[in-house]
């Protein structure tokens, strides 16, 4: 027995409209040459936290031709998945994740947040993904009880050339007991559902990854002293290697349980930073705050929690940067915290700047 959520069926009519408050949409944006903000000095690095359920990454192959799986592993209590594929099989393909339970007796299914879309534009189709997901993650639902053998999907129809990217949250129970649960989670495409998608053969990997990470969060302080003036600090920068600059645990080894071997996933795609910022004011009067986001390695659409509010960029470059917030601390300076994540078909690293100014 199969149990299917179809979230979304769009095609050249459009995208997913969101739900939730989105307060800063394109074309209220302010961008600014990334040249105005420089020079800047680095913020001190902070030391992150591995937190939350495991992370499935699947982004290999990224376009398929074929029908197929893109990879399967098993995972226990609460997880996440991420996934971003281009259908370019040259007509209309189901993108979708299927949990199933092998076990042999009924697992409830939760979800805890889920985004999904699908765009002509892979990085616009990973923009409306994430706001989506940080707009209703913060709620648990029952999706399904699964019986021995049943399978739960979360579906997209993607029109060929199109890119379906999608994260959400799990957690796999026992019905009776209500233990933390094992389940086999396949990330797939077809044209019709398979009986089975344990059944279904899994596509050669392609030069971008697939795996299972241990935390698909990671926690941490960002200190801003005004005195410092105009201060960087990169995230999800390259893991090694001469443009890396990651930051002290922001990157976990995980595991290929298809191909077999470990993997880095690069821009920590599917991680969500949950990030305390501390605006220190060192001076005795107050100050305007003002936080850019630069993707200094590309281009791309990007999605910040700031606050109370979830903000969405603009298409932007490595030239300009994204002014998504500006406010007044006193004396005492203020924390706001900050949630975000490299958004599927965007490059890396997001570079955000600091500044302060004088109250006009």
């Amino acid at each position: 027995m199969k149990k299917t959520k179809l979230l979304l069926h769009t095609g050249l009519l459009g995208t997913l409209l969101l739900s939730g408050s989105v307060t800063a949409l394109a074309d209220e944006a302010e961008l600014v040459p990334i040249e105005s903000l420089k020079p800047a000095v680095p913020m001190v690095k902070p030391v992150l936290t591995g937190t939350g359920g495991s992370l499935i990454l699947s982004d290999s192959p990224e376009s398929p031709k074929t029908e197929g799986a893109y990879y399967r592993d098993t995972v226990t209590g609460s997880f996440r998945v991420f996934w971003h594929h281009q259908n370019m099989t040259g007509e209309p393909l189901t993108v979708a994740v299927a949990v199933t339970n092998e076990a042999d007796e009924p697992v409830m299914l939760f979800s805890e947040g889920i985004g999904l879309a699908t765009d002509y534009y892979p990085d616009v189709a990973g923009q409306n993904a994430l706001a989506d997901f940080m707009s209703n993650h913060a709620a648990q639902k029952k999706e399904a009880i699964l019986q021995p053998g049943e399978s739960y999907y979360l579906t997209a129809l993607t029109e060929n050339t199109y890119t379906a990217s999608g994260i959400a949250n799990f957690t796999a129970y026992t019905q009776k007991g209500h233990r933390e649960a094992t389940v086999t989670v396949t990330t797939l495409g077809y044209k019709e559902q398979p009986g089975s998608p344990l059944d279904v053969p899994i596509l050669t990997k392609d030069m971008h990854v697939r795996g299972t990470f241990p935390h698909a969060d990671r926690t941490g302080t960002l200190q801003y002293n005004t005195s410092s003036g105009n201060s960087l600090i990169r995230i999800s920068s390259a893991a090694s290697g001469p443009w890396s600059d990651s930051m002290p645990g922001e990157y976990e080894e995980g595991w290929n349980a298809v191909d077999g071997g470990t993997v880095i996933n690069n821009g920590n795609y599917g991680v969500m930073y949950h990030l305390n910022v501390d605006i220190n004011n060192e001076e005795d009067v107050k100050r305007v705050i003002s936080v850019y986001d630069n993707p200094s390695g590309g281009a791309g659409h990007y999605v910040i929690g700031w606050g109370k509010d979830l903000l969405q960029s603009p298409f932007v470059n490595y030239q300009k940067a994204w002014k998504f917030t500006e406010f007044t601390v006193n004396k005492k300076g203020k924390t706001v915290a900050a949630e975000l994540s490299l958004t599927g078909g965007a490059a890396g690293p997001q570079t955000l700047y600091f500044t302060n100014s004088d109250v006009k």
